[in-house]
């Protein structure tokens, strides 16, 4: 096709007015442009013809493979940890299972970012053993209806024979502290290869290596090598934990990475079916909602559309690539990709950023289109530029590895001299050898990223060249990626998002011409100066939140639309047949307006700033963490809180139990435990409050019981106003850390809670009157609890 399109242009040329150095030039500019494009109709071909749906994996019982999830994170703030404590939460809540374990991976430099990383692993570790404890209550009674369907399956049900008595002494705070011990958080010390040095360096500590034994030979590496000998991760009980688990796989995750609920068991039965894969791929979902804005669901719109062509063509080759989100089987990852300390491999280059593209050519990764991860798209289209930027950088880096001669040398020469005392010169130890299948999909990226600089050279080349048909060869290429791909992927029930995608995308991709060539020149520029300036994506999206979009647009974009319009000004002034230009100049032009309007939500409404901040309460925001038992979807608006400073809190413990702790099943001043009315009202409360870990307990020398440091939940229980209490009404915040409570027993072992501070201050300001229930009422989000005067033997 591309030797027919080549003959197709030759003929299409006046050679008789044409200059014979300009007609050969758009020859090999329009093959080459040309040759970018066909890959697209000829996709499309093929999804025609084996169809576009999704392939149902095979699978198999992975009832013994373990996996650990391993987020990763380099942290520039709080919001970046908070962000992605998140995601790992409901990731390894949603797939709880005596094989899977969870990891933040941080490769974090600020000592209090990384102090804070541990601080928000143990409030969500505080809340995973409160919900489990609760949950496990219920299984106990019973309740399974209470019960989470998958925790039940995966963790609940071994235990369906033992005694309710025997497992609530002898097993739930076990189960509970134990699920809690395996959420973690671990700190590298080394910076090197970046994510992929990461998870290789977990996949280590998981075979029990604690050392650096690999990309320390300097003789490769030059400054980038680290020390022979030296710690993988600092130590701690995390490190310790993963040590010598021989985890079967790592499900590599970024930082914006979901995992749905019940997906992690469902890519493991496809790697049970599949061992010989080093690599299971789930399709990635671009996951937004009605409150994100018009460009997020252009990009989610964009992805779906075009899923039909990705089904295909993988099902056609049997392979995929590696997106850097994946299931990866750790032993043939380290076999094939690291090596041992006696014969090593090292193939990923140690200065490469997509090293994704050398792992898909060992591992042959298997495309498992029939489950899927979800990401978050780019927020507008500044972010989404600044990350074609860097992936541009990364596509630059791998042509230096994979066409060393005709394109690395020149490129490590210009290194050498602009970089001069700063120039490190690396190479890989061991050379990867690519096939047809593995480098057609490895190069797909670089393929598309040269149609930006030989379309800007046809707009140019064009005017100095006469054609018989002069816009007939722009037309195919316009059609062969915009329209022709669509017959593949339309129908009835998408048509209209076709056609919005459509229009969407002409205002998008028409100024690439100019800024695909600005992107991929500055990309490369950083590649052979080292003057890399690299842009927060979060500071960019704030940026949107916090002021006008359409202002916020024009900041970052502001010089292609000053140029453009110049440039169009004097392109009708001075040159007549220049229709291409004007397009291209004419929606660069508007460029601002188009990421503007785009960055706002579909009810053209700016997006809200981010929420996230250090407050101690931003952790537990509403109905994020709700019980995992309750599956049904919370109503925000009748739970909304109305008062968010929380102070008092009242800190209950869960490790008191009706049938064991006590000498006779009595009570005593110094071991104060709550009615089963305050319990169940405990059991079905909203925690809005901090989470924090107690230490180790003591009771009474009587009681002689040592206890092990347990999680406690900080339940929204407030002191009435004042005019509320009277002799005969004693209200008491039991076990207030810091309180004159004489029978308070509860020490923290972290820093104290704002609830330190005077209750008196704290009172809540109502006009409403309680309505006693009992010895517990509501008022306005805030329960009260009544408390009797603990001398009287009577009450």
């Amino acid at each position: 096709m591309a030797l027919i399109c080549i003959v197709l242009n030759i003929i299409n040329i006046d050679w008789g007015k044409t200059e014979t150095a300009s007609g050969i030039l758009i020859v090999i500019v329009l093959g080459v442009l040309q040759g970018s494009v066909l890959e697209f109709p000829v996709q499309t071909i093929a999804t025609l013809l084996i169809g576009g749906e999704r392939r149902d994996n095979k699978r198999a019982p992975c009832d013994r493979l373990t996996a650990i999830l391993n987020y990763n994170l380099l942290a520039t703030g709080k919001d970046d940890i908070l962000e992605c404590f998140e995601m790992m939460y409901k990731a390894y809540v949603g797939n709880l299972s005596p094989n899977v374990s969870a990891v933040l991976l941080s490769a974090t430099n600020d000592e209090k970012l990384k102090e804070y990383e541990i601080e928000i692993r143990d409030k969500y570790r505080a809340i995973l053993y409160d919900d489990l404890y609760r949950e496990g209550q219920a299984f106990a009674r019973g309740e399974y209806q209470q019960v989470d369907r998958l925790h039940l399956e995966h963790v609940w049900a071994m235990y369906a024979d033992v005694d309710r008595n025997v497992f609530m002494a002898d097993y739930l705070e076990e189960i509970c502290d134990r699920y809690a011990r395996e959420f973690m958080v671990v700190h590298r010390v080394s910076r090197v290869l970046r994510k992929c040095g990461q998870y290789q360096d977990l996949m280590l500590l998981s075979e029990g290596e604690c050392k650096a034994y690999s990309y320390c030979d300097k003789s490769y590496y030059g400054r980038s090598a680290r020390e022979p000998g030296e710690s993988l991760f600092h130590t701690s009980e995390d490190v310790s934990n993963i040590k010598e688990r021989k985890f079967d796989y790592t499900l590599v995750l970024d930082a914006d990475t979901g995992v749905p609920r019940g997906g992690v068991f469902d890519i493991l039965s496809i790697a049970a079916a599949h061992p010989e894969r080093g690599i299971i791929q789930p399709s990635i979902k671009l996951h937004c909602d009605s409150g994100n804005t018009m460009f997020m669901h252009l990009e989610a719109m964009r992805q779906s559309i075009y899923e039909p062509m990705t089904n295909a063509i993988t099902a056609l080759f049997e392979q995929s690539s590696f997106f850097g989100k994946a299931l990866i089987k750790n032993k043939l990852y380290i076999d094939y990709v690291i090596g041992s300390k006696d014969d090593l491999i090292e193939r990923v280059p140690v200065d490469v950023l997509s090293h994704d593209t050398f792992e898909a050519a060992l591992l042959k990764p298997l495309y498992a289109g029939s489950t899927f991860l979800l990401e978050t798209p780019s927020t507008n289209y500044v972010t989404w530029n600044i990350r074609e930027r860097r992936w541009n950088r990364g596509e630059i880096l791998l042509a230096m590895y994979f066409w060393k001669n005709a394109f690395g040398k020149p490129m490590r020469w210009l290194q050498k001299k602009l970089q001069r005392s700063k120039f490190n010169k690396t190479k890989v130890r061991t050379e990867t050898k690519l096939d047809f299948v593995t480098s057609y999909i490895a190069h797909s990226a670089l393929r598309q990223m040269l149609m930006k600089p030989a379309l800007l050279l046809y707009i140019i080349l064009q005017y100095f060249v006469y054609l018989r048909n002069r816009y007939a060869s722009i037309i195919i290429v316009m059609f062969s990626v915009l329209v022709f791909p669509k017959f593949a992927t339309c129908n009835r029930e998408n048509y209209k998002f076709v056609i919005l995608e459509t229009m969407a995308s002409i205002l998008q991709f028409t100024p690439e011409a100019l800024v695909g060539c600005v992107r991929i020149w500055r990309a490369f520029y950083a590649n052979i100066s080292l003057n890399v300036k690299w842009v927060p994506q979060r500071a960019v999206e704030e940026d949107f939140k916090c002021s006008n979009p359409f202002l916020a647009s024009f900041k970052h974009l502001w010089g292609y639309s000053v140029f453009s319009l110049v440039a169009g000004v004097l392109v009708v002034i001075f040159l007549e047949r220049a229709i291409l230009f004007l397009a291209m100049l004419i929606t660069t032009v508007v460029l601002p307006m188009y990421a503007g309007l785009t960055s706002l939500t579909k009810g053209f409404k700016r997006c809200e700033p981010s929420s996230k901040s250090d407050n101690i309460n931003a952790v537990a925001v509403p109905h994020i963490y709700d019980s995992i038992g309750n599956t049904s979807e919370p109503d925000i608006e009748k739970n909304k809180i109305e008062d968010t400073s929380l102070t008092p809190n009242m800190y209950t413990n869960y490790g008191f139990d009706d049938s064991t702790e006590f000498p006779n099943n009595k009570r005593t001043q110094n071991n104060v435990s709550w009615s089963r009315d305050v319990e169940n009202m405990i059991a079905s409360s909203e925690r809005y409050g901090q989470m924090l870990s107690l230490s180790p307990l003591r009771n009474s020398d009587s009681l002689r019981v040592n206890r092990p440091k347990k999680y406690v939940s900080v339940i929204n229980v407030k002191l009435p106003k004042a005019a509320d209490k009277n002799e005969n009404n004693k209200f008491k915040a039991l076990n207030l850390p810091g309180s004159d409570n004489p029978h308070s027993h509860v020490n923290m072992s972290t820093r104290s809670s704002s609830s330190g501070s005077s209750l008196s201050s704290k009172i809540p300001n109502t006009d409403t009157a309680p309505t006693e229930n009992g010895i517990i009422w509501h008022v306005k989000n805030v329960t009260f609890i009544k408390i009797f005067n603990l001398k009287d033997s009577n009450k």
